[in-house]
């Protein structure tokens, strides 16, 4: 998220993340981020931490995706694709 807000400056990047498109990642990502340090420094819990550090994944993935052309499509092309995988290996 550095290089975004050396690349366009950082009234630009505030501007984008709470833009309207981009608000729920945006806050997925803060959400995530003050999670992932709360559950290993404040109440230490390694499966909180785990969720909340692969929720922060999914949403930076998401955002950075969204500044190149076709990315949110590849993105749930992608975990539809591992859906279908993890459905033929997954016992449900």
């Amino acid at each position: 998220m550095l290089g975004f807000i050396i690349l366009i400056g950082p009234l630009n990047q505030l501007k984008h993340l709470i833009s309207p498109e981009r608000l729920p990642f945006s806050a997925a990502y803060i959400a995530s981020l003050v999670l992932t340090i709360y559950f290993s420094m404040i109440n230490p819990s390694y499966i909180g931490a785990i969720v909340a550090a692969v929720v922060q994944v999914g949403a930076l993935m998401t955002y950075v995706a969204a500044y190149f052309p076709g990315g949110v499509q590849t993105l749930k092309f992608g975990a539809q694709m591992l859906m279908r995988g993890a459905g033929s290996v997954l016992p449900i």
